[in-house]
């Protein structure tokens, strides 16, 4: 019993101590002054970060863009062999589609056969032309001198212009079966399909087998040396930037990596006027929308390829991007 009341007692010593300590000037401060310290680093950081944004344009809406080309047909065909596949670096004047040309082949075959037997066709007719005009200069001197009648005169001029007339028809049929032969050549050409230039497949769209109509895309391809950000600004904010400012780069796909670039053009006119549908106001049920303007802002710090940027970085066209547009164009 005497040792429950010598614990007893000592708690009640430690808990007055402790209660001595609480009601102490000093322990009152750091209670009021712990929390008075916090709140005023917290406000001292959110004054920080809202000067920061001072003098800022940003936009989410914003995604990695380049030059681009869809690759087509000019012609009905059947694709024969594709050379390439997404992925693939292409360079420009490489051969990418084949058609099928046996077709066309047996066409210039025949065109060309025809082209030489109008020649020899012109040959013969060239040399009756030559005896047509002889005999009508004879028939015509002696008509003058009364020595054959005026109807023998009148059949070598009809001879002379029959004569004249097949000569004609013959250059003409060479001319015609020339044209076909060329259009025949053109289309040889035109079923070899060339990349425009240098890229990387982003899109294959048909296989070996397919048959395809003129303009029916192929291929698209992406110029990976020539990339850069479209970003869409609210039209009331446009008015603030200009070609030159500093931007600021986040690409969803590298959080932990900042970018960096320059506005190098300014849209002409608004994202909407190119949608599938344009807005059109004539009808009186108007609703104000604040419009987006398209802004074009360079990589900088990329290298030849895209697909290696800033050493070890791919910055592929479609993604997306957060930018913060400096203004006056100072970093």
């Amino acid at each position: 019993m005497q040792q429950i009341k010598l614990k007893r007692h000592r708690q009640n010593q430690q808990d007055d101590g402790e209660a001595k300590i609480e009601s102490t000037p000093v322990y009152k401060k750091k209670r009021v002054l712990i929390p008075l310290f916090i709140f005023l680093v917290l406000v001292a950081l959110g004054i920080y970060w809202y000067m920061g944004q001072q003098g800022y344009i940003s936009t989410d809406d914003a995604y990695i863009d380049g030059n681009k080309a869809t690759l087509s047909s000019k012609m009905l065909g059947r694709i024969d062999s594709l050379a390439a596949d997404e992925g693939d670096t292409v360079k420009v004047d490489e051969k990418l589609v084949m058609l099928d040309r046996s077709d066309l082949q047996a066409q210039g075959k025949s065109a060309a056969a025809s082209i030489n037997n109008a020649q020899e066709s012109i040959t013969l007719a060239k040399v009756n032309l030559e005896k047509a005009k002889d005999d009508f200069q004879r028939a015509k001197s002696q008509f003058q001198n009364n020595i054959i009648p005026k109807e023998q005169y009148d059949h070598a001029a009809r001879a002379l212009e029959a004569a004249q007339a097949e000569y004609n028809i013959s250059v003409s049929r060479v001319g015609t079966a020339k044209a076909q032969l060329g259009v025949i050549q053109t289309n040889l050409l035109n079923g070899i399909i060339l990349s425009p230039m240098n890229g990387v497949i982003a899109k294959r769209w048909v296989l070996a087998g397919d048959v395809v109509q003129p303009g029916q895309p192929i291929y698209t391809i992406y110029d990976t040396k020539n990339i850069w950000i479209t970003a869409q600004l609210e039209e009331t904010k446009v008015s603030s930037i200009k070609p030159g400012d500093y931007a600021e780069i986040d690409i969803d796909a590298y959080p932990d990596q900042k970018f960096y670039g320059k506005v190098f053009q300014i849209g002409s006119n608004t994202a909407s006027q190119f949608s599938l549908i344009p807005p059109n106001n004539a009808s009186g049920n108007f609703t104000k929308v604040t419009q987006r303007v398209p802004v074009k802002i360079s990589i900088e710090g990329r290298t030849a390829d895209s697909r290696k940027t800033q050493g070890k970085f791919a910055l592929l066209p479609g993604m997306s991007a957060e930018v913060r547009i400096k203004e006056g164009g100072v970093k």
